[in-house]
């Protein structure tokens, strides 16, 4: 099940790249890094993480991964890093969200409605704590550099 979610993200993530006509050179990259975003989030829920705790994770790894790649290949990060969350995106919880309100199932509707919301934000902080550790971590190196 594991294998089939690695290629599955990978190929969604690829396939977000053809779609939104990503340079070439990066294509492979946004692949891998939704592949690893994936992976990580796979393997925090099968050891027990929450589904909260595992998408901030896999989206923080992302965001890192989107910060090196881009340093590597001299394009900014976002391509990486838009590319490496679609994989994570809780697209089905919107979607049985939006049913169970149309369905007039109410309280059904708000809970799922509030538990895509938490995975979204999870995603979105994940996100800006990769950055901001990078940024922390390289002002911090510049100086102990400048400092000796």
């Amino acid at each position: 099940m594991l294998l089939k979610g690695l290629v599955l993200s990978l190929i969604s993530s690829t396939a977000w790249c053809v779609l939104f006509h990503v340079p070439v050179r990066t294509i492979a990259g946004c692949g891998l890094a939704g592949m690893i975003g994936w992976m990580v989030y796979s393997l925090l829920t099968w050891l027990g993480a929450d589904v909260l705790v595992s998408t901030l994770a896999s989206a923080t790894v992302v965001s890192l991964l989107s910060q090196v790649l881009s340093i590597l290949l001299r394009v900014p990060s976002t391509n990486f890093s838009v590319a490496g969350i679609i994989p994570l995106v809780p697209g089905s919880l919107a979607y049985r969200s939006m049913l169970a309100f149309v369905n007039n199932e109410y309280v059904n509707g708000i809970s799922l409605a509030t538990q895509t919301l938490m995975v979204a934000g999870a995603i979105a902080f994940g996100l800006i704590f990769g950055i901001s550790a990078l940024t922390i971590w390289k002002g911090a190196r510049h100086a102990y550099k400048r400092a000796q």
